[in-house]
């Protein structure tokens, strides 16, 4: 999940890199944070014109591609239209486990692509945040504020989703007491991940959480914080005043 718009750019381009290596052969989605990515404006250098995508060899796919010797009709190994409802879902199983797999198979052609699933740092210290997209930016500038009171925290970002860097955090997290997920998102989805994924998942406090479009301050993620560790808060309404 990219947070700068030239990230996002380029990212589509390795995204296609990615999808068409014969054992993924599936569309990436590349996502991004709404309003604070997809609403902005900002200069992004074009690639050069001699700079080119590999090119796609279609007689390379999983799948045979259609031409005159393989019609399209002996393509269809699993056809989803059939009066048996039990095929149909079955085959619909199959396919949700194909994507699954394909999601697994780019690991190691996502990897040196971006560079790693994650980035972390001060992995040593007891206190991280574990964030992806716009949130990895308000967690930095919150563990800023935190180092001026005396505190220290630990920032591990979450690149990609799928395929899921469970090894990574569960590495990146082993010496961490407290993991905070702040999320622009009520339901704490990642949070969810991220406990599904550690041992000791009472380590990880889901939030804060802000809904789709709002702005999280990094106050309220110190807030937060403060709060766990059982520190005297400010709250955010009352400063300045």
């Amino acid at each position: 999940m990219p947070r700068p718009r030239r990230t996002f750019f380029d990212w589509i381009l390795k995204g296609y890199i990615v999808a068409e290596q014969p054992d993924v052969h599936l569309p990436i989605a590349v996502c991004c944070d709404g309003f604070f990515v997809t609403h902005t404006k900002d200069t992004v250098l074009l690639t050069p014109p001699e700079m080119c995508l590999p090119p796609y060899d279609p007689y390379r796919s999983p799948v045979p591609c259609m031409d005159m010797e393989t019609p399209p009709v002996r393509m269809m190994r699993d056809p989803f239209v059939m009066k048996s409802n039990y095929i149909s879902y079955m085959t619909h199983a199959s396919w949700q486990e194909e994507t699954r797999g394909a999601c697994e198979r780019s690991r190691k052609h996502t990897i040196p692509m971006i560079g790693g699933l994650i980035e972390a740092e001060n992995t040593d210290a007891e206190i991280l945040i574990v964030a992806s997209g716009t949130a990895v930016s308000q967690g930095r500038e919150a563990i800023r504020l935190l180092e001026d009171e005396g505190i220290r925290v630990g920032l591990v970002k979450v690149k990609t989703l799928r395929p899921w860097p469970g090894q990574e955090i569960r590495e990146a997290t082993k010496n961490a007491k407290h993991i905070f997920v702040p999320e622009f998102n009520v339901i704490g989805w990642l949070a969810q991940e991220v406990k599904a994924t550690i041992p000791d998942n009472h380590r990880v406090i889901a939030g804060p959480h802000v809904a789709g479009g709002m702005t999280m301050p990094a106050e309220v993620i110190v807030e937060a914080i403060q709060k766990a560790l059982g520190r005297h808060v400010t709250t955010l309404a009352g400063r300045g005043s």
